[in-house]
């Protein structure tokens, strides 16, 4: 019987980790040929003969830095390298995996369907981080065994400058639990979901979680914080060999649009999401209201401060 596939989106900014985050997924899996990856380039050279030399099931698109739109536009044309595969990951460009990632990931996502009763369930949460040492070795910082649960910082949504910050939070138990918020960097769910909720090209970084979160979940899909969680983040500490950051001052001097416009639009994108101002496959489901949506995480929008703004102006 042929196992089930796995697409594997990876959007990359002059990322010199590409090619390690790509060689370990395979390494690591229990059956490479079940992976098959998307990847967005955003770089001056390409890296497809690299990346090819480690595996055949690749699609590859290569995007000079300087014609980028930012994350969120990377990820959604990321979306458009999917064949028809069973289940969708996505990561960020500089990850690392537990040997038979695949299984774990799979097993996961079918044991909680099950439970839940729901086969619309995305596998989210930030992953643990890893960091390269001497001889370049692999260090993963696993602090806890437990669960990881996304929390806001407020709990007020303010319509003028809507992105909330969230922590991540041990909740001290081993059990995997529901919650309303994704991490870009580690999302797993089956293929189908990018049709129903394709990234939006039109938001930048800072509030990207939310809107994927909210349309998931309002078009039906429940978000889950699994316990096992096989993969780990490299976090930059702005290095002088680590990839830049798309709003760096050498990258966006180079560019047409620079990144205070795209952020300024998707925070204007993010509020009419939220009051229900966007029409079609980038605006709220029908499956659930903003209103539950809200309840699930014990928020509030901050109306009347919207209001009194539109007033001032």
């Amino acid at each position: 019987m042929l196992e089930s596939r796995i697409f594997v989106s990876i959007a990359s900014y002059c990322d010199p980790m590409l090619e390690f985050t790509v060689r370990d997924a395979i390494a690591r899996a229990r059956n490479p040929k079940r992976i098959s990856f998307g990847v967005v380039d955003q770089t001056r050279q390409s890296n497809e003969q690299n990346l090819t030399d480690h595996s055949t099931n690749i699609a590859y698109l290569q995007i000079d830095p300087r014609h980028s739109r930012g994350a969120c536009w990377a990820r959604a044309l990321a979306m458009t390298l999917f064949d028809n595969e069973d289940y969708f990951l996505q990561i960020d460009s500089h990850t690392c995996f537990d040997r038979n990632w695949d299984i774990t990931l799979v097993d996961a996502l079918e044991t909680i369907s099950d439970l839940s009763g729901n086969r619309d369930v995305v596998l989210s949460t930030r992953p643990f981080g890893f960091e390269i040492g001497a001889n370049n070795t692999v260090i993963k910082k696993r602090f806890t065994p437990t669960t990881l649960r996304l929390v806001p910082d407020s709990s007020m949504i303010n319509l003028n400058d809507p992105v909330l910050h969230f922590s991540t939070v041990d909740t001290q138990t081993m059990n995997d639990i529901v919650g309303f918020q994704v991490a870009a960097a580690f999302l797993f769910a089956r293929g189908n979901f990018i049709e129903a909720v394709p990234y939006d090209p039109f938001m930048y970084f800072h509030g990207e979680e939310q809107n994927l979160s909210i349309r998931a979940f309002t078009n039906g899909w429940d978000i889950w914080h699994p316990n096992r969680v096989p993969l780990y983040h490299y976090y930059k500490s702005r290095k002088p060999n680590e990839a830049p950051l798309h709003w760096d001052k050498d990258f966006d001097s180079k560019r047409v649009v620079k990144w205070t416009h795209l952020q300024d639009r998707a925070k204007k994108r993010l509020t009419s999401l939220l009051t229900n101002g966007i029409d079609g496959s980038y605006g709220l489901g029908k499956k659930r209201t903003i209103g539950q949506y809200l309840e699930l995480g014990q928020l509030r929008l901050n109306v009347e401060a919207a209001i009194k703004s539109e007033v001032d102006h």
